[in-house]
């Protein structure tokens, strides 16, 4: 694993979201979490591509910003677009 990849990982255990780097992982680590635990991590993992969809109104679309019934594009381009902004904010 990279230090990039390491240092990504840190920063989202920091913000209170689960380390996931890709949909299979994220699956897995989320299945470990007791009910509560999830629900908190769900709520935060939220707030934060809310946030960035919010900032880029072309990512709202793309991120299923107000869609009820998000797709599974919908939901890779969240974890997608989160783990850039993170790595993003960690380059500069």
């Amino acid at each position: 694993m990279s230090l990039k990849k390491s240092l990504i990982q840190i920063k989202m255990i920091e913000k209170g979201i689960v380390p996931a780097l890709g949909g299979n992982d994220l699956s897995e680590m989320l299945a470990s979490l007791s009910d509560e635990e999830r629900k908190v991590v769900k709520r935060k993992f939220r707030k934060i591509w809310r946030k960035i969809a919010k900032k880029d109104k072309s990512l709202s679309y793309i991120m299923g910003l107000n869609n009820h019934e998000p797709t599974r594009f919908n939901k890779t381009a969240r974890l997608t677009y989160v783990v850039s902004d993170i790595s993003k904010k960690i380059t500069e």
